[in-house]
């Protein structure tokens, strides 16, 4: 063997211990460590012991105790005590967060034994509060840019800025159908249809496309589109519970989700939605209409825990509208952006007080067939304690008042609300005094009829007595004419009960408008009236019981008859007796506070008075120098156009989050939308309208820009987004031409067959919709963004269900006109129609020929049909296509 071969060999075999050990990276192995476990107690947030750990120059400085690092011995540096410690000492504390591994405890261990070398000049952490999330947004200077021809607007401007700076060539404009559909189905959530196809193609004005735009924002399907969207963001759901048993959510959540709808439609400042949702009782007591936005806080409520309840409350209200996950600080102040554990839960106190109630809807009094869902301060001085750990069992004894986070600065006002009668007293409003008379006066006419058709059958009984009969058909007909009189007897005493009862309504009502004492004695004259006549009536029918019931009840009879004429002496009594006292009526049904709650406790009269602290968290949130409410609304914008967001971390802005890819465009997007009357409307034609979203989403002939930003990051072309499963069955059934437009109204059970537009169908913890779950449908529990997978079960869907292959057929019909015989002429209208594309020559050929053999196949197995079964099957394949569920 070769001297050099022997010595090869020999290093081989060389132990791995005589290789040198590959020195520990600071930045890369130690750092991180750090930065997950020790920053949030020793880094810019806190220095608990005087000590930080952001930078090796602190650690070797030290704290209180001195150095925590003696560089070259790991066995004499506290932080490799503590971080190896079990017990008490260990760091972190239990209480704060999990032990390290050890892997990182020996990488800390070595890098220490190493010298517990750090990079020059490193810096430590910056100041929490000059966090760019926490800064005001202040509109930028748009920028200038090589190309200001392509700039078409400051959108452009944003986009072409970091294009240029980073070497990258915008991609040439979509083809004219794609862009149409792309546009159609962001506004909209339906296809083109043909006809606005052909109109498009055309119009070569200047403002063809800007036309376009306009008509879709014009649309009612737009509301229901990004209505759809916004429900994602605030959680909406029906409500569940067991059986009939209301335990999540609330009865009748819908009329929140056509107030959503509504004011998109109507371009309601998204300012104007977010106050309306967290305060309208307090902000417009009396309008129906605004009420129903407070939807948003009826739809965390939960019967058996009301702390549950309030910390999903705190949650999503400060994600969906702050992007802060102020809920991390309910334990422990939060390990990353300053916010302390008293900031949880005195913005818990705005809400400590609220409850929920049904208003009455026009023309319904069961509450069970109908009622608006809506918030009011129940418990006004209901106190909100930090619980210690975030423990409810464990409270401090010292009550919180609202506030927001500190980190924000500035003071609330916050003064009680004076609420006007129709807002602590509904049942004086008129439309529920018209529909207490409306039911009055039906009970009054079907007590008329009784009466009539009991007068009827009395009198043709006493007639039967003249006609000669034998004996025992004598004592039957005298049964008859008893039971007969009896049932005269009752139908008077309902009569006259009812007959009673409007004048009682109108009293009471008049009691609650007026509030006098004279008012107040008439309505429970009134009142006391109709409780003897009431009273009569039960006598009356517990004397026919007594009488005439089956001798097996008469016992029973016998003493219910006494218990009914007890009665009927009490209220005659009552009747005698002067008083104030009368029953409002009920315009509205409280929600149980929890399971425990008395139905004593649920009729208490409401508060004349709110606290105020909502509508005054709502005003925060919506100033001019929040600097996250409209950041966070364009950013979901965004993301729903172009399929990713400009800040990744949708609901977390706060130091853990992603730091938006493009700063200046996102606080230009914010400003833009304050200074427009926080119009959505006026951020989507300004999106849509740019040239960045009128790219296609081809990356054909940009190698060079594939090389430089393979990720799309720059926006150098557009992104293809996966439709979600709402559009895509919405497509479906408007391609067929079944969609049925009606807006709005109770949820379609999951189960109905319907042609209802998917954001109608219930949509709760218990009951989804299979077609919409399988495609990635939105979580009830939280959907800042949704999902997206593919599985087979999806392509199984669209092969094999009831509405993909019922839609292929009317699609097929649709398209098979006289004009449209030929194969050719067939194919390309599918293409077009299904996929918003004209097919290539190669798969109009290939389409053309597969037309061909089914048909062939057809014939051999008999069909009655076999070109309209060819054509059929095509358009089935078509809807298989990647592209029919893409938006290029």
């Amino acid at each position: 063997m070769s001297p050099s071969r022997i010595a090869s060999l020999a290093c081989l075999l060389l132990p791995l211990s005589a290789h040198p050990a590959r020195a520990v990276d600071y930045v890369r192995e130690v750092k991180p460590i750090l930065v997950a476990h020790c920053y949030a107690c020793h880094g810019a947030l806190q220095q608990k012991g005087g000590l930080r750990l952001d930078t090796v120059d602190l650690m070797k400085a030290g704290g209180e105790n001195g150095p925590v690092v003696v560089p070259g011995k790991s066995a004499d540096s506290p932080l490799i005590r503590h971080v190896s410690a079990t017990g008490r000492t260990r760091m972190p504390p239990a209480s704060e967060g999990d032990p390290l591994k050890k892997e990182e405890v020996a990488s800390l261990r070595t890098w220490i034994d190493e010298g517990a070398i750090g990079p020059a000049g490193e810096k430590p952490e910056a100041d929490p509060k000059d966090h760019w999330a926490f800064r005001p947004a202040i509109r930028p200077l748009v920028p200038r840019v090589k190309n200001p021809a392509w700039a078409g607007n400051p959108i452009d401007a944003f986009i072409a800025a970091e294009q240029d700076r980073r070497g990258l060539v915008p991609q040439r404009p979509a083809d004219k159908r794609i862009l149409l559909r792309r546009v159609t189905l962001d506004l909209i959530g339906l296809p083109p249809t043909a006809e606005e196809v052909a109109a498009f193609l055309a119009d070569d004005s200047s403002r063809a496309y800007e036309k376009v735009v306009e008509r879709l924002l014009s649309s009612p399907h737009y509301g229901e589109r990004w209505g759809r969207h916004w429900m994602d963001v605030w959680r909406y759901s029906d409500w569940w519970g067991l059986g009939p048993e209301l335990r999540n959510s609330q009865k009748h959540l819908w009329h929140w989700r056509d107030w959503i709808v509504e004011s998109v439609n109507a371009d309601t400042g998204y300012d104007q939605m977010v106050r309306e949702m967290l305060a309208a009782d307090e902000l417009y007591p009396t309008d129906a209409a605004k009420l129903r936005g407070t939807g948003f806080l009826a739809r965390p409520y939960f019967l058996f825990s009301r702390n549950t309840w309030m910390e999903e409350v705190v949650e999503h209200t400060s994600k969906a509208f702050l992007g802060l996950t102020v809920n991390c600080a309910k334990c422990h102040d939060h390990k990353y952006d300053p916010i302390a554990q008293e900031d949880f839960y005195r913005f818990r106190a705005f809400f400590e007080p609220y409850q929920i109630r049904s208003d009455m809807t026009a023309g319904e009094i069961d509450f069970e067939k109908d009622g608006v869902p809506r918030v009011f301060d129940c418990n006004l001085t209901a106190p909100t304690f930090l619980f210690v750990r975030g423990d409810e069992k464990n409270p401090r004894k010292k009550p919180l008042l609202p506030g927001v986070p500190t980190v924000f600065g500035g003071k609330l006002h916050i003064r009680p609300v004076e609420l006007p009668l129709a807002g602590y007293s509904p049942g004086a409003n008129p439309a529920v005094v018209e529909a207490y008379l409306r039911q009055a006066e039906s009970q009054i006419q079907k007590a008329r009829v009784d009466l009539v058709q009991a007068r009827r059958l009395w009198v043709a009984g006493a007639a039967s007595l003249l006609t000669p009969v034998h004996p025992p058909g004598v004592s039957a007909c005298a049964l008859r004419i008893e039971r007969a009189r009896h049932a005269v007897a009752i139908a008077e005493r309902t009569l006259a009960s009812a007959l009673l009862r409007p004048e009682s309504l109108k009293a009471r009502a008049a009691a609650d408008g007026g509030r006098t004492p004279s008012l107040a004695r008439a309505a429970s004259l009134a009142e006391r009236r109709v409780a003897v006549a009431t009273a009569e009536e039960a006598v009356a029918r517990a004397e026919f019981a007594a009488a005439l019931g089956p001798e097996k009840n008469w016992v029973a009879a016998k003493k219910q008859l006494v218990v009914a004429r007890s009665a009927l002496a009490n209220a005659k009594k009552a009747l005698d007796a002067p008083g104030g006292t009368y029953t409002s009526l009920r315009g509205s049904l409280k929600t149980l506070e929890s399971n425990t709650e008395s139905e004593a406790s649920r009729n208490k009269p409401f508060p004349t008075t709110s606290s105020g602290r909502r509508s005054a968290l709502a005003r925060w949130m919506t100033e001019a120098d929040n600097p996250l409410t409209a950041r966070v609304a364009v950013n979901h914008l965004w993301l729903r156009h172009f399929g990713k967001p400009l800040v990744p971390t949708v609901f977390d802005f706060g130091r853990k989050g992603t730091p938006p890819t493009h700063p200046e465009l996102l606080d230009w997007l914010a400003v833009e939308l304050r200074e427009s009357g926080w119009s959505m409307k006026h951020i989507h034609r300004s999106i849509v309208t740019s040239n960045t979203y009128r790219m296609t989403s081809s990356g054909a002939n940009a190698s060079a820009n594939r090389a430089i930003d393979p990720e799309n990051r720059s926006y150098w072309r557009m992104n293809s987004v996966r439709m979600e499963s709402q559009a895509i069955r919405d497509s479906l059934l408007s391609l067929a031409g079944d969609l049925d437009a009606t807006m709005g109204g109770p949820p379609v059970p999951v189960h109905a067959t319907t042609s209802r537009r998917s954001l109608y169908f219930v949509h709760s913890h218990n009951d989804q919709q299979k077609f919409l779950s399988l495609f990635d449908d939105a979580s009830v529990l939280e959907c800042y963004r949704r999902a997206e997978s593919i599985l087979p079960q999806q392509a199984l869907a669209l092969q094999n269900s009831r509405l993909a292959l019922g839609a292929a057929e009317k699609i097929a019909a649709r398209l098979d006109t006289p004009e449209r015989t030929a194969d050719a002429a067939f194919v390309r209208a599918a293409f077009e129609a299904i996929l918003g594309q004209t097919p290539t020559a190669e798969e109009q050929a290939e389409c053309v020929a597969a037309l061909l053999e089914l048909r062939g196949l057809a014939d051999k197995e008999k069909r009655p049909t076999p070109a309209r079964h060819a054509r059929t099957a095509l358009v089935h394949a078509l809807l298989n296509h990647n592209d029919f569920v893409t938006i290029r």
